[in-house]
Parts: structure tokens; sequence; C-alpha cells
């Protein structure tokens, strides 16, 4: 493991950072705001290069020293698995070629052999940001057609380990990456978690942390919030919260649900629209679930819920991963009702953060009978948290 921290020998003021990605927008949270905005101070200027933007980001980037090129776009290049991911790479080396960087920072797997091409010719520092495990995605999810899968997670696994002697340092995304990827020990790595990221400190005080009194009114509201897809158990979600609200009823609590997402598969979307058609207790935000939400929204979305819903299918890819949020929700003090995990559950519990859930079982309505019964009787967020279990340190980054 090692620090991350400026060459002193270097010429800071000609300093180039380019942080690279395919199917991640230019302003996605973590490359950003949390990596492009911690180092920005310390040069001369930082290339985002990726997929468009939100129009949000695009108005409100006040760093002059930062900017975007935004090679690809919702229109052109929808389908993931479209031939032009074939050319993205070269896409990308044109742009370096250009920039001429100091340092790379790479944020998807299939561009390592584009940045180690570039490597061999300029003088650069290459740093991966590892966000994901790539191998475990491919043999485990259902991104792409089966015969595929074992020969895809071969080819990349072992092209990630031969790249591995010429990358400077590894940004690790999670702690369980050391012993999923075991020749990742061998390497200069930090742990770059995906926190909750405080942009300004005043405002956060001020206004985020909404009290709950939900008992007091009998009105409960739940949210459901972020990427809708199998793998994120939205159906099971929705249909727990259809159980909750019988059970409730029977109590005298009213409770409602408020969708906001974003789903890029059109029989997902199709099935989650008919699964809310007549249910005036769910609503849906912006009446669509096929148009991104802002980051933004979605933070303010929390703040204004009572209890989170997180229903992820339990799937090798993420299990031993901690959702970025988690860190969210125990930010703003919200109680979560989270997918059967032991790490989550050993992780959340203790903090009184809320409890585990069998979305996928076969007797949703005692499920539901139980959750109900503790929602009631359990006080939540009983005691103070330390801050930096959920919050992103900025002071952790200095390229």
């Amino acid at each position: 493991m090692t620090a991350f921290r400026n060459d002193k020998t270097e010429n800071v003021e000609n300093k180039k950072i380019a942080i690279l990605s395919v199917l991640k927008p230019v302003d996605d949270v973590r490359a950003y705001k949390k990596i492009a905005k911690s180092v920005v101070g310390n040069h001369k200027k930082i290339t985002l290069i990726g997929f468009e933007a939100s129009s949000f980001s695009k108005k409100n980037n006040t760093e002059k020293n930062i900017e975007f090129i935004e090679l690809f776009s919702q229109i052109n290049h929808g389908n993931r698995l479209g031939l032009w991911r074939f050319f993205a790479g070269f896409r990308v080396l044109y742009q370096l070629l250009k920039i001429k960087p100091h340092t790379i920072i790479v944020c998807a797997v299939e561009l390592l052999p584009f940045t180690l091409l570039y490597k061999f010719f300029f003088k650069t520092k290459l740093i991966y940001d590892m966000q994901e495990n790539y191998v475990f995605n491919i043999l485990y999810q259902e991104n792409y057609p089966r015969f595929l899968k074992k020969p895809l997670a071969f080819l990349i696994r072992n092209f990630e380990k031969f790249s591995s002697r010429f990358i400077d340092l590894y940004l690790l995304a999670e702690r369980c990456y050391l012993e999923e990827i075991p020749f990742l020990k061998k390497q200069n790595y930090i742990f770059l978690e995906n926190k909750f990221l405080i942009e300004d400190d005043s405002d956060f005080e001020r206004n985020s942390i909404v009290p709950s009194d939900f008992l007091t009114t009998k009105n409960i509201k739940f949210l459901l919030y972020g990427s809708f897809s199998k793998t994120y158990g939205t159906v099971e979600g929705i249909l727990f919260f259809k159980k909750l609200q019988k059970e409730f009823f029977k109590k005298g609590i009213q409770i409602q649900l408020v969708l906001a997402g974003y789903c890029s598969d059109k029989n997902y979307s199709k099935k989650i629209t008919e699964l809310i058609k007549n249910e005036p207790s769910i609503s849906l935000l912006n009446n669509s679930v096929s148009t991104p939400i802002s980051h933004k929204i979605l933070l303010e979305k929390i703040q204004k819920t009572d209890f989170v819903i997180l229903p992820y299918l339990f799937n090798r890819s993420t299990q031993n991963c901690i959702p970025t949020k988690f860190y969210e929700c125990l930010a703003y003090q919200k109680p979560m009702l989270f997918s059967k995990n032991e790490k989550w559950k050993f992780f959340l519990e203790p903090l009184h953060a809320g409890f585990s859930v069998d979305f996928e079982s076969q007797n949703l309505e005692n499920e539901a009978k139980i959750v109900v019964k503790k929602i009631i009787a359990q006080q939540f967020y009983s005691k103070p948290i330390d801050e930096s279990i959920w919050r992103f340190d900025r002071s952790s980054l200095s390229v």
C-alpha cells in the first residue's frame, strides 16, 4: 500500500490529468466530484473523457481547470453491446495524443490496452481506478450472453494481471478486492471507497438531517431510488412494499412509496410500470423510469423520506461490496431495509441504521409482519456515528 502524493521533483504547473471512462458520464460522482475536484488545485488542467454529462453539470461546472470531452451519447451509443464499443478505445487514445497528459486515471478496464500503448511511447503516470470486480460482473450478472462470459472473463483477468506491472497506482473502491483479486496485494494501492461526499459543510449541517416523526403522524414515506434493474431487485422491493402497506393499514398507519430512478432495460421498465399502475400510494418521479435523474435530486429525495428500501438480489459479484447508498443513508440518518447479507448486517445493525429483510421470501406476508413490528418498536440512529464511517475524505487524494 502506498500514499497518493505529488512527486515534488515535477513542475506542478505543467501537469495535466486525463480521467477516462466509456459507459460512465464525464460528470460521474466518483470521477468528477470526488477525484477531479479533489486534486484540481494542484494542476493546470484536468480533462474528463467519457459519456455525455447531465445538463445540470454542464451548467454548474465552475472549475476553470476542469473540462469535459463527451465522446459518447445516449442517442448514438445507447446499446452497451453495440459495435461502437470496439472503437471506443481508439477514440479515447486519439484524445490522449492531443492532450498529452502527465497522469492518466483509467476508470474502465477496456481502456487499459490503449493507455498502456500510450505509456510505452510517452512518459506518464498510469493510475487504475478499479471501481468494480469486472470479472465477477461478467460471470455473475446478466449483462453478456452466456457463451461470451467465460472467455471474456478469462481474457480480462489475465490482461489485468499482465497490466499490473505497468500500473503505478491502484485506487480500490472496495476492500474485498484484495481477497477476490489476489495479485493486487503485491501492487501499490490505496482504498478509495464510495463514501458520501459533502461538498458544502455548512449547507449539509443546516439542512440535511431531517428528524422523522412518522409514528406521531401515522404516515410513513418510503423511497426506492437509483438504478432500477433485476440485479437491484426493484420489482421485489415494490412487491414487498405492497405487503407492508396491508400490514401497516391494520395498525392505522398510512404509507407511501416514491420511486426515483432510471432503468435502461425496456422490458424491465415495462414490468415496473405495470406493477405500479392504479396504485395511488406509489408515485414515480417524473412519471418515467426511462430518463436518468441527477444525483442532486436523488439526494434531495433521501432527505424527505422516512425509510429507504434497498432490495438487492443476492449476487456473487456484489455480496462482499458496500453499496454507495449505505453511506448516503448513513449521512442523512435514514433507516434502511436491506437485503439479507451477513456483511451488511454486521456493518449496519450495530449503528441502529436499519435491518435486513428477505425480499425473496416465499412468505412475504409474514416477512412484512415482522418488519412492521420492528419499525414500530425500534429506535433508529439512537447513538452518534463516527463521520469517518460514511464520509468521503478528500485529503486522501493528491496526484
